[in-house]
């Protein structure tokens, strides 16, 4: 079935207008359709000589998707605030071993949500980044775009001074990570006439790096419901580029997702969003937006309308589109601001007549439901509007853990861990190894077993020997498909599409699993791991979801009632073995 692009989205990816992007539908340029919704549009497959949407057609993001670490790369996080860019890059496999951020509440977001993250509040400034020196993997920050000064011969980092550039370029300067990154609004390209940006190259070049050239990246491009623009800057460290290792920006989803895949269960969350807080219009304004219909703004007002609720607005001319402007369900949302009901920039609901919820707004980030925000609604409604959208952020980061794999493959480095720990961060887990489901169905071609215990342990079952030197592997099940987990019968757990895991395939032995918001009390035995795919335990999921399969026998309930632990791999497994379970 043909995949349907509104003229709207076909102008958003190719950065032209919504009129001439209705042009060449209706000038034959491609052929013009609509969709059963009556929305006018494209096909994608019909624009296969439109650059952004052959890339979204000719995608590798399923590969990308299963790109795992070789290790927890470390990584700090500058001007942090309430982590859309940190979890991003924390999913795709970076150990932040310190976060910087100024604002209060946002660092209370941070603390929240992940106890375990070194957050530092305060102003970075006064931050000393010498004890980090050559102990970090990688730095990154969104780092706020002031005036820049042009009076210096070479327009290098003398010229940041006053800046918070200056602030992030210093952090480098003391901790020479082997790549940085730093993001910002699409605007940076054209401040002062681009002298800004040639201040910031010249900037890295006297760092020591060499700057990949900038790109902006669309959010909608990278499974994210929502027209936000973000400036990406990527500088590896000239010794390291020189040995010929170069970042690849990541491929676009295969699609656009719209409020409707935000709000309601399906591809980008499991179920409908939550209910939560959120401003309300007053009287007034409430009887306005009433009459905007889903998608229009103030020009579809009565005209006596209009010229009421627009004021001297009305007189001036331009577009003014963001004002009484009502979402589409549809469509992306337009780019989120630091509250939904700013009268230059309304986020009305596309079907009720209220501004977005915190966690419609969170959801637009694509930040997770169990990411709460701290402070009033205020409050979390600015830490989201100024975040990266999580799913942004989590594509970058995946082809960053790309280059450092490659890096790391060549240039193993386990020294730093003993040094972190001298240096008093918080433990790093053990070496990651990657199990990337698309190189293993080549390996191991479906129902081929990767690893097959001996009889002679199914006999310790029989006989209620346990070993407790062995390995268990703890991962969490979603609630969905935890009841018979729950009644002790389940015969089979099927991963994620990455498996990271401190424990080789072939040491694998106890498994317990992990009831959300309960945690573990039965052992299984894993008797088979191999290849499989969701659909064999999903009859709705494609047939080429590959998995990794693990064939479970019931030993015994541990514990009378259910013990917390903590999940310390990206917050889905844990590797222990079975003495420290039962010593807890």
């Amino acid at each position: 079935m043909p995949t349907f692009l509104s003229a709207t989205n076909l102008a958003d990816l190719t950065g032209t207008s919504l009129a001439t992007a209705q042009k060449w539908g209706k000038s034959g340029t491609y052929p013009y359709h609509k969709n059963e919704k009556g929305m006018e549009g494209f096909y994608m497959e019909e624009l296969t000589d439109v650059e952004p949407v052959r890339m979204m057609l000719e995608t590798n993001w399923d590969d990308e998707f299963h790109v795992a670490p070789l290790r927890d790369y470390t990584s700090v996080e500058l001007f942090a605030g309430a982590g859309g860019l940190a979890l991003g890059l924390h999913l795709a496999g970076f150990r932040h071993v310190l976060l910087n951020e100024m604002d209060s509440m946002a660092c209370q977001t941070l603390r929240r949500n992940h106890p375990e993250w070194n957050v530092l509040e305060g102003d970075i400034h006064q931050v000393d980044f010498t004890p980090l020196r050559d102990k970090v993997d990688f730095l990154s920050g969104g780092f706020p775009c002031q005036a820049f000064s042009y009076a210096g011969k070479k327009g290098g980092l003398n010229d940041t001074r006053g800046t918070l550039f200056f602030e992030l370029a210093r952090a480098v300067k003391e901790i020479q990570p082997k790549v940085f990154m730093g993001e910002n609004v699409k605007g940076l390209l054209s401040h002062e006439n681009g002298r800004t940006l040639d201040v910031i190259r010249n900037a890295i070049m006297e760092l020591g790096y060499t700057l990949v050239e900038p790109r902006v990246m669309k959010a909608i491009m990278y499974q994210v419901p929502q027209k936000r623009e973000r400036l990406i800057l990527v500088a590896i460290r000239n010794d390291i580029y020189k040995q010929g290792f170069r970042f690849k920006w990541p491929d676009p989803y295969r699609r656009v997702m719209t409020l409707r895949d935000a709000f309601f269960s399906g591809e980008l969350f499991e179920n409908d969003v939550p209910k939560s807080e959120g401003q309300t219009y007053p009287a007034k304004k409430a009887r306005v937006m009433a009459m905007v219909p889903e998608g229009g703004d103030w020009r579809d007002l009565p005209i006596e309308e209009q010229r009421e609720y627009m004021g001297g607005s009305f007189y001036l001319g331009g577009g003014k589109t963001g004002m009484a402007r009502r979402l589409s369900m549809d469509e992306p949302s337009l780019t989120l601001t630091c509250a939904p009901a700013q009268k230059q920039t309304e986020r009305c609901h596309p079907t009720e007549t209220r501004p977005l919820t915190v966690r419609e707004y969170a959801r637009i980030q694509t930040f997770p439901d169990y990411w709460k925000f701290e402070g009033n609604t205020a409050d979390q409604y600015r830490q989201i509007g100024n975040a990266v959208p999580v799913n942004l952020a989590y594509a970058i980061g995946r082809s960053l853990i790309r280059l450092f794999n490659e890096i790391d493959a060549q240039h193993p480095d386990e020294s730093r861990y003993e040094e972190a720990d001298k240096a008093g961060f918080s433990m790093l887990p053990p070496q990651l190894f990657a199990v990337d489901m698309f190189d293993m169905h080549k390996q191991f071609p479906k129902d081929v077993k990767i690893i097959s215990n001996p009889l002679s342990r199914k006999r310790n079952i029989n006989n209620g020997k346990l070993d407790d030197s062995k390995n268990v592997l703890i991962s969490l099940v979603p609630n969905k498909y935890i009841e018979p987990y729950t009644n002790q019968r389940a015969k089979a757990y099927f991963t994620g599409k990455k498996f990271p895991s401190t424990v080789k395939l072939n040491k694998l032995y106890y498994f317990m699993p992990y009831t959300k918001g309960k945690g573990i009390r039965d052992l299984y035995q894993i008797e088979v791991a191999r290849v499989g795919t969701k659909h064999e335990f999903v009859e709705t999921a494609d047939e080429n979801d590959f998995r990794l399969v693990l064939e479970i026998k019931f030993v015994k309930q541990l514990f009378n009632d259910y013990k917390p632990i903590k999940l310390m791999i990206w917050q889905t497994f844990t590797d222990t073995n079975l003495r420290a379970i039962l010593a807890m």
